[in-house]
């Protein structure tokens, strides 16, 4: 795909207009921009190895400055929008600023969002009960004591004012609801019960009003996160009872990003669809805890039918037999304040000193429904600290051989906003330039590594996580020692890769440390929390950074980029396998899959060539003796808790307060910026003995691209990745060639062989794009 002409000409003149553009922030004032102009300083006369630059890097970490950095994140609510969260981001530029990266710039959005005014639930029959819908201050718990700090609401949920009787409806997913047919329960004109669990939230009440539903209460069943699991909070890490779940009930399944302006970007001046057609519900819905859901499920006792005569999963942990009702009566009342508003992303770009055209993006989301330790503060604490590390790097002289962009998203809570709405501000220079993106939310909860990826980053991972290595496979092996590697999950939806994978087509990573963590999207996910039950040394948080930093140095260094086709190849094949499976589980012909069998055979062929071209070149590359695993050696585990030995003392001595070059608060100059006019096209694939690095790159860092249809999944567009999209009834969880599964569900038999065909033509394109 060909830049277009006014971007040609900006990628021409890029280093003229980021100084012209910084020169201006800085002289006038104003802005999200720079406060003061220096200059940069001279990069290192000779360049820095990838092994330099991991030792430099992870010499300058400090768990002294990840939780204080966490400490200041969680200080006050700051959700998306509000002067806590445009603080937040004030505190990362200037913390990126201070450290001496260059180009740290705020870039903002404005999509729509929505803040309760008031909201309240009776029950009215058959006893007279008030909802509390608070969450009351925990004594050792300091932020905890404003139990109003941000009142219990739903992102996206409309007003409205329901009296209606209640019915159960388990999990509340579609097949929930078809049961509650089945068995003569109607749900029309009802108030629902559903518990979390499952399905994305949004997709609960979707469900629910599908099936004709008037309103939707959500609560969370202490048997998926509270008191069946273990002691709750303050005393253990699961659920208390008053505790509640805030959450975005946007429809992720047909678009990602802001309801009012899929597709483009959500600028000020955007043009916006009428609310009416936006991805968000019609009825309205509350979170509420399993203390106030308690009363409600009592009335329904001994009304309509058993739960778990239905199924036994049906009946949840409460002390009392769960019921579908309908019955007794409620009134719900739910005002909610609908506004377009500005969101605040905080991006800094280090450009490439090789090759400034290619560049590695790593991002994570800032705000929080409330204070968010875990959820999403220890990964932007995380990313906070590798961008302080990467700036005393670059002071010293260091420059990464390809560009690398740091992004502190705003907005993920109500819909992936932030990151959607940048990436399609940036599609065209994305499509030329992006090799990858790594992502990092929750980063931190316990001591439970566990990834997902794009199947050609799996190896990567494995590679860069060498230090936890032997305790991931064991516990993916329940506890058994075992010689497979860990596994890499496939990327479904969630969280900020969304849009780089399923949109444009930009490998992407995602990773965490997980645990026992049942205050998710409450007033009690708090830096207190964390301290008491999550990471209370620390250690996992900069064992992140770390692996983080290696991710991102190899990405950056490696002269061969480290991707890897042939586990795709065999991902690919087993979806395959399931996709027959599918056709005969559904009486349809198994021959209809023959196409899409050809081509995942002609890309397995593509792939393992190719690695073996890419094995061959980063042997005799200059750099080859530069591999994660002779960094680390054959005991990476001791190299890795040497490497962190004292290495603390350094590392928390104060970041100097130097300012140098910033970057505009024009995010389409700065990114133009890492273009360069006369490279900026993908290698059109010349015969060659053998290939040019930069052609095998090439290969390497775009085939994802292939995967993409233009026309994107029928029935919702804007996922355009034919192998990976969140499922149409799931949300959170990939679902594998979806076009294909969703028309064989519907038995559109057209629909299928249409599927069918477009997949394999796409891994067809793919498998032509790796040919040497």
């Amino acid at each position: 795909m060909l830049l277009p002409l006014p971007l040609l000409a900006s990628a021409a003149v890029c280093v003229s207009v980021c100084v012209s553009a910084a020169a201006a922030a800085a002289s006038s004032g104003g802005g999200h921009g720079a406060s003061g102009l220096l200059s940069h300083p001279p990069a290192s006369p000779k360049p820095w190895s990838l092994r330099r630059s991991v030792d430099a890097f992870e010499a300058s970490l400090s768990k002294t400055r990840l939780r204080e950095a966490l400490r200041t994140y969680t200080s006050q609510p700051h959700v998306a929008g509000t002067k806590g969260d445009e603080d937040a981001a004030e505190f990362t530029r200037a913390t990126w600023e201070a450290a001496g990266l260059p180009n740290v710039h705020i870039k903002p959005y404005y999509p729509l969002l929505n803040y309760p005014i008031s909201r309240s639930l009776t029950l009215l029959e058959p006893a007279r009960f008030e909802a509390s819908l608070t969450e009351p201050a925990i004594g050792e718990d300091g932020t905890s004591h404003d139990e109003n700090a941000v009142p219990t609401f739903l992102g996206y949920s409309p007003s409205g004012n329901v009296t209606a009787e209640l019915v159960y409806a388990n999990f509340g997913d579609p097949t929930d609801f078809e049961a509650l047919a089945s068995r003569g329960i109607d749900v029309k004109g009802k108030i629902v019960l559903v518990r979390y669990g499952g399905a994305f939230r949004g997709l609960k009440v979707r469900a629910a009003e599908l099936a004709g539903a008037a309103a939707v209460l959500i609560y969370s069943d202490p048997k998926e996160d509270g008191f069946v699991r273990g002691p709750v909070y303050p005393d253990g890490p699961w659920r208390p009872p008053h505790a509640v779940q805030r959450g975005s009930i946007q429809y992720p399944n047909f678009y990602s990003g802001d309801p009012l302006t899929p597709f483009v970007a959500a600028t000020e001046d955007a043009l916006r669809i009428p609310i009416e057609q936006a991805n968000i519900p019609k009825i309205p819905a509350l979170p509420i805890s399993y203390a106030d859901a308690k009363p409600l499920l009592a009335a329904l006792e001994g009304k309509g039918v058993q739960a778990s005569t239905i199924d036994p999963k049906w009946q949840g942990g409460l002390d009392l037999q769960y019921w579908t009702g309908p019955a007794g009566k409620a009134h719900l009342h739910i005002d909610n304040d609908f506004k377009v508003k500005p969101i605040w992303n905080v991006l800094t770009i280090i450009e490439g000193a090789k090759e400034p055209d290619r560049s590695i993006v790593f991002g994570g989301h800032r705000d929080a429904w409330v204070y968010g330790a875990v959820d999403p503060c220890s990964g932007a604490s995380v990313l906070l600290e590798t961008g302080v590390a990467l700036g005393r790097m670059y002071q010293k002289g260091w420059r990464p051989d390809r560009t690398i962009v740091l992004a502190s998203w705003d907005g993920e809570e109500y819909g992936l906003l932030g990151s959607t709405e940048w990436v399609e501000d940036h599609v065209e220079i994305l499509n030329m330039t992006a090799v990858a993106y790594m992502n990092l939310d929750s980063g931190v909860s316990g001591n439970r590594f566990s990834a997902s990826a794009s199947p050609s980053l799996a190896n990567l991972i494995r590679d860069s996580g060498k230090s936890v290595y032997k305790e991931w496979a064991r516990r993916s092996s329940n506890g058994k020692s075992t010689t497979k590697p860990p596994p890499v999950s496939p990327l479904g939806f969630g969280s900020d890769f969304v849009s780089f994978l399923q949109h444009v087509g930009v490998a992407a990573t995602d990773m965490s440390f997980g645990g026992n963590y049942g205050v998710y999207h409450s007033n009690y996910d708090s830096f207190h929390w964390m301290e008491k039950h999550g990471d209370p040394k620390w250690e996992y948080h900069k064992t992140m950074a770390k692996i983080a930093g290696r991710l991102v140095l190899s990405l950056a260094h490696l002269e061969v980029l480290p991707f890897e086709f042939s586990s795709y190849a065999d991902e690919l094949a087993l979806y395959t396998r399931d996709v027959t499976k599918a056709l005969d589980a559904a009486n349809q012909p198994q021959a209809w899959g023959t196409p899409l069998v050809k081509a995942v055979d002609a890309f397995t062929k593509a792939a393992h060539k190719l690695d073996k071209e890419t094995r061959a070149a980063s042997a005799s590359s200059d750099n080859n003796d530069d591999t994660l695993s002779s960094i680390l050696g054959d005991d990476p585990v001791a190299a890795f808790e040497k490497r962190d030995a004292d290495a603390d003392a350094d590392a928390d001595a104060d970041v100097g307060s130097v300012l140098v070059m910033q970057g505009s608060d024009d995010g389409d100059a700065m990114m133009s910026g890492v273009v360069h006019a006369e490279d900026a096209t993908i290698t059109k694939g010349k015969k060659h003995k053998k290939p040019s690095v930069r052609e095998i790159n090439d290969k390497l860092a775009f085939a994802e691209r292939k995967f993409l249809d233009p026309n994107g999944i029928p029935g919702r567009p804007w996922y355009r990745h034919v192998v990976y999209a969140p499922g149409e009834w799931t949300g959170y969880a990939a679902e594998m060639f979806p076009a294909i599964h969703e028309a064989i569900r519907k038995q559109d038999a057209d629909g299928t062989l249409k599927a069918i065909d477009v997949v394999a033509y796409q891994i067809q394109l793919a498998a032509d794009h790796l040919a040497l």
